[in-house]
């Protein structure tokens, strides 16, 4: 416990979710909080949820990270109210309501409207927080950009979620080779395997993909999330790591191999 005490930690799509089973997480090891997404009143929920598990602080702000001026107002209260973030986990992303569509399983088929929404939120959403948060984290602190392993894999039918995903990657790799001097650190994180959330739309995860990938549920990437949070992490930058695969291993054994990787290339 109190890990992340007194910690500086934001958190954008916090208000289910993924982002949910992180912020609570954080929460629980102490970290003062600012959660963020679209919608005020879930928001609400999870910081209640995270002052009952332990938060130091818990703050709110309605943020649509598509918006530059809003993900700006968000790293600007939070400097302005806390000094500093020590913590900025890019979570926030979407996929399409009519995922079943199979209009939709070749991407030459997409519809131009779609592919737009798709790299407004989770490329140049994304994008947006490295901006406004890298330049005024200092040593030691952490950015952690939540990935897929669909971006990696690119199977037929994965679809232009897929190539958002593949470019966070390349983002990620850039901004932790850049950031390296100041001592931040940049890493991608993913679950490891799908997660029944509202990525899918408001009706959750189609049965047909539930039965071909058996969903993981969401605090599946929460301690490979306070890993990369915490000291414990310091000196691992450009990474992709799984948090699937990190709970079937142990932060040592993690270090090793990613080190063990880094010098491969």
């Amino acid at each position: 416990m109190g890990t992340l005490k007194d910690k500086v930690v934001v958190v954008t799509g916090a208000s289910r979710g993924l982002g949910e089973s992180m912020a609570i997480g954080f929460a629980e090891q102490g970290a003062n909080l600012t959660l963020a997404a679209r919608t005020e009143p879930d928001l609400e929920k999870v910081a209640a949820a995270c002052r009952e598990a332990g938060a130091g602080d818990v703050r709110v702000a309605q943020t649509d990270i598509s918006s530059e001026a809003d993900v700006q107002k968000l790293v600007d209260d939070t400097i302005s109210a806390r000094g500093r973030i020590d913590v900025f986990v890019a979570n926030a992303g979407t996929s399409y309501a009519n995922f079943t569509d199979k209009h939709y399983r070749e991407l030459v088929t997409y519809d131009l409207e779609i592919i737009e929404q798709l790299f407004k939120v989770n490329v140049f959403g994304t994008w947006l927080c490295m901006k406004a948060a890298l330049p005024i984290m200092e040593e030691g602190g952490s950015f952690i950009a939540i990935g897929s392993e669909t971006g990696r894999v690119l199977y037929p039918g994965a679809g232009a979620y897929a190539v958002t995903k593949s470019t966070i990657d390349a983002m990620v790799t850039l901004t932790a080779r850049e950031s390296a001097t100041k001592g931040v650190r940049v890493n991608c994180l993913s679950p490891g395997g799908m997660v029944d959330t509202q990525l899918f739309g408001p009706n959750g995860m189609p049965e047909w993909l539930k039965q071909q990938h058996p969903p993981l549920p969401a605090d599946v990437i929460v301690p490979a999330a306070l890993w990369l949070a915490s000291e414990d992490s310091a000196g691992i930058t450009g990474a992709f790591i799984s948090g699937k695969e990190f709970n079937a291993s142990s932060p040592q054994q993690m270090r090793a191999s990613l080190e063990s990787s880094a010098q491969k290339h």
